[in-house]
């Protein structure tokens, strides 16, 4: 079997993005073991072992309270329930998230801007209430961007920000997704597939959608990364041709200023380049 190489980079790091796999053989061989992760934003080898168990946590169980946020960390993946607690939360999202320090949005827009064209066609897949196309926006993409998300409350106050070219209303547990084959160079999503248990058929799906030679910035929760077997996942997906090329990060801050969250839990951004 041929092997895959594997690098990750802390977010601050400057360098472009690592090439880390292709289809020529005994190119490197998959770590079986951690390396001492670098908090310096030097480059180094991945940190994680694929099967290792961790704590799961998801998003959306109902609350009674809209302003306790504390299914955040651990939840239903319900989809009406998503659906339900995003719509409630819609209008003041935005805000709870800067008090949170939440920093994703800004971090996933660098790694695309190292891989696709100021140009680009894009989609923000699990958009919310537009964080993130701001955040590509702000990095200065100027090509058209699309958004989806499970959330209606949340995609209107994602068209308040003209951020967007269109907007529609998905949910992303039921596949395939109602977009064309082929139709942009590069798609994120940012603090989604957290909720969302087949991450693999998602990441098909998602390669489908992206050109050829087109890049896919996806996160995971630092413990569900873990808990799902995530980097096996990817692994996988570059092993049978889907992707041509990944790099995963070390893990970085995720919401520092959420009490539920603080250090514990942090996050993994994936780069990959379709094949």
């Amino acid at each position: 079997m041929n092997a895959t190489i594997w690098t990750a980079f802390s977010i601050p790091c400057r360098c472009p993005i690592s090439r880390s796999w292709n289809s020529t053989p005994n190119r490197g061989t998959w770590p079986r073991t951690s390396p001492t992760a670098s908090r310096s934003g030097r480059c180094c080898a991945i940190w994680s072992t694929p099967g290792r168990r961790a704590n799961y946590g998801s998003r959306g169980r109902l609350m009674s309270n809209e302003n306790d946020h504390s299914w955040l960390k651990q939840g239903s993946t319900s989809a009406a329930d998503v659906a339900k607690n995003y719509d409630d939360w819609a209008s003041t999202y935005n805000d709870d998230l800067v008090d949170w320090d939440y920093r994703s949005p800004a971090a996933a827009a660098r790694l695309l801007q190292a891989m696709v064209s100021s140009d680009a066609t894009i989609l923000d897949a699990g958009c919310g209430t537009g964080l993130t196309g701001s955040a590509l926006k702000a990095a200065d993409f100027t090509g058209p961007i699309d958004g989806t998300d499970i959330s209606q409350a949340s995609l209107d106050e994602a068209g308040t920000h003209g951020v967007y070219r269109n907007l529609r209303q998905a949910d992303m547990q039921k596949l395939p997704l109602d977009f064309a084959d082929d139709v942009y160079d590069g798609l994120i999503c940012i603090g989604v597939l957290t909720y969302v248990p087949d991450s693999g058929g998602v990441l098909r799906e998602f390669a489908r959608m992206v050109r050829p030679g087109g890049a896919v910035v996806i996160s995971q929760r630092s413990d569900l990364f873990q808990e799902r077997a995530f980097a096996k996942t990817i692994k996988g997906l570059t092993e049978a041709g889907i992707y041509a090329e990944a790099t995963i990060t070390e893990p970085q801050p995720y919401l520092p200023g959420n009490p539920d969250f603080g250090t514990e839990i942090e996050v993994l951004y994936v780069a990959m380049i379709v094949a």
